[in-house]
């Protein structure tokens, strides 16, 4: 696991498990996707769940009967779609949603 012997401790940053967190104020908007047979699918589901409790806007596209690292499988239909669906929301986010650098 990429987060090596610590990967089970109950003292893991938020940043490297963010539904592990506790404050979900502040948080910026989110979107991800996941699918309805990866080991993280509830994971997902509550971490988008609370973050719509404390105000964010957050939303999350679930693709029935995919597993984790489905998207990379890009000559399934599926996969594009979850792509796509991707690719728009961060064109989105950055016209709306990403500060300008100066």
């Amino acid at each position: 696991m990429y987060l090596g012997k610590n990967h089970q401790s109950k003292d893991i940053s938020s940043y490297a498990a963010p539904a592990r967190t506790t404050n979900y104020q502040n948080l910026p908007p989110t979107y991800t996707f996941v699918g309805d047979i990866e080991p993280f699918y509830d994971e997902t589901r509550i971490y988008i769940k609370n973050l719509q409790k404390a105000g964010v806007k957050a939303s999350m596209d679930v693709y029935p009967g995919c597993f984790h690292g489905f998207d990379q499988l890009i000559h399934t239909k599926v996969a594009q779609e979850a792509n796509v669906n991707y690719i728009a929301q961060f064109i989105f986010a950055s016209r709306y949603y990403f500060a300008p650098q100066r």
